[in-house]
């Protein structure tokens, strides 16, 4: 990958978790959400280990969306990590929720503890009908009255899958396909000064995913380790193409809209 395509990728990592900033208005804040369409459970099943290392899929714990209720267990593992494919973003309350969000992401033991239920419940209260700006809300009030907190220790999720949906900058109003595939460090409050993190350069730095206690250390997967896991997940690249045309990678391109 060249320079411009890493520094597009890194701009597109930001995407992932970042709190919304631009945009609010009471009327977008309306506008009606579609529901969630469940997904084939096989390859939910595969797209969501496809956010481990292959060494740990085998004894990892999975839950699928059910769209009616949120997330439901698939398969109970033996290792503490956690796999799930999150298709709703909750930092975004400005915007309707969409059905076309696809992020594979893992915890170890210590986050599917302390970390998952923010995604777990903003999908059960988007179940229930909550709009996104009333989940966003209930996201923070949980973060401030300590319902959500910090990891105790430091740990990893794991987010290398081949591919991933979701909005590519906090401002953003459409969404993009891109492979981007990466590794989170629990860093609970730590800012990239502290760190010496310089924000989308090819080097770590601090990504926030909620009001602090969540921030993560952002690192990107070598290039020639991101070749293998493209090159490995050809058949479920493939089937998620199939699948929805959105979740389509050109060949030979990083990105798609």
């Amino acid at each position: 990958m060249n320079r411009v395509f890493r520094m597009a990728a890194l701009l597109l990592l930001a995407c992932v978790s970042c709190l919304a900033q631009a945009g609010k208005t009471d009327k977008s804040m309306d506008t009606l959400s579609p529901k969630v369409e469940r997904m084939p459970e096989s390859l939910e099943v595969r797209f969501a280990l496809s956010a481990l290392p292959p060494h740990l899929r085998e004894g990892a714990t999975i839950y699928v969306l059910d769209p009616a209720k949120g997330y439901v267990l698939n398969h109970k593992g033996t290792n503490g990590s956690s796999c799930f494919v999150m298709r709703t973003e909750w930092l975004w309350p400005q915007l309707a929720f969409r059905d076309d969000i696809f992020v594979p992401m893992s915890y170890d033991e210590e986050g599917s503890v302390k970390m998952m239920p923010v995604w777990t419940d903003a999908a059960q209260m988007r179940a229930r009908g909550l709009t996104p700006k009333q989940v966003y809300e209930e996201v923070m009030k949980n973060f401030g009255n300590g319902t959500y907190q910090k990891p105790a220790r430091s740990g990893i999720s794991y987010m290398t899958a081949p591919l991933m949906r979701t909005y590519p900058a906090p401002s953003a109003t459409e969404v993009m396909t891109f492979s981007g595939p990466h590794y989170m460090f629990y860093a609970p409050n730590v800012k990239d000064a502290d760190i010496g993190g310089k924000p989308f350069s090819p080097y770590p730095f601090v990504l926030p995913q909620g009001p602090g206690p969540h921030d993560v250390i952002i690192v990107l997967v070598g290039e020639s380790e991101k070749a293998k896991i493209l090159a490995d997940s050809r058949d479920l690249l493939s089937e998620l193409c199939s699948y929805r045309k959105y979740l389509c990678l050109k060949a030979g391109s990083h990105e798609h809209h």
